[in-house]
């Protein structure tokens, strides 16, 4: 739980002494699965399904995950057309993580990378008004593993799947 001060708007209204506010976490849990065991072979790490198109909204509880797990992302590559607008940097939980934006990234992906370099997850995105039964094929070959396909081929294999 976040515990938050709140502002006195006037002092005749206001409380003798301010008083904390306790509220619940806005940000709700990814819905992300993993490529297992994770490779460092190209194409796909893990499928994303976020509830909208606000990057501002939904990586939190992603980056949230990726920290937990000692993951130390702090740059996201999205494609411009598939996302609302966003500033180029963004505070979460006391961390800096910055936002590139790009036209011609894959409109189904985002990459995650950290401050050296040295590491980067791409995440295949499901579209938040994707059916649940697609979503799930999705996670599920996500999971899988074997051979990595591409973002393309597998929302094909999944369509394929929930289909059935």
């Amino acid at each position: 739980m976040t515990t938050t001060t709140v502002p006195r708007r006037s002092t005749l209204l206001a409380p003798p002494a301010q008083q904390p506010v306790t509220r619940p976490p806005t940000a709700l849990a990814a819905r992300v699965s993993f490529r297992q065991p994770v490779t460092s072979a190209p194409h796909v790490d893990a499928a994303w399904w976020p509830r909208s198109r606000d990057l501002t909204a939904e990586l939190p509880g992603l980056l949230e995950v990726l920290w937990t797990a000692a993951r130390d992302v702090d740059r996201v590559s999205y494609p411009v057309g598939s996302w609302l607008p966003v500033t180029r940097r963004l505070d979460i939980d006391g961390r800096r993580v910055r936002l590139g934006g790009f036209t011609h990234q894959d409109p189904s992906m985002i990459s995650l990378h950290d401050a050296w370099g040295a590491e980067r997850i791409d995440i295949l995105v499901i579209p938040p008004d994707a059916e649940p039964g697609l979503a799930a094929a999705v996670m599920v070959l996500a999971n899988r593993s074997g051979p990595n396909e591409r973002a393309s081929r597998m929302l094909e294999l999944a369509r394929t799947t929930a289909t059935r």
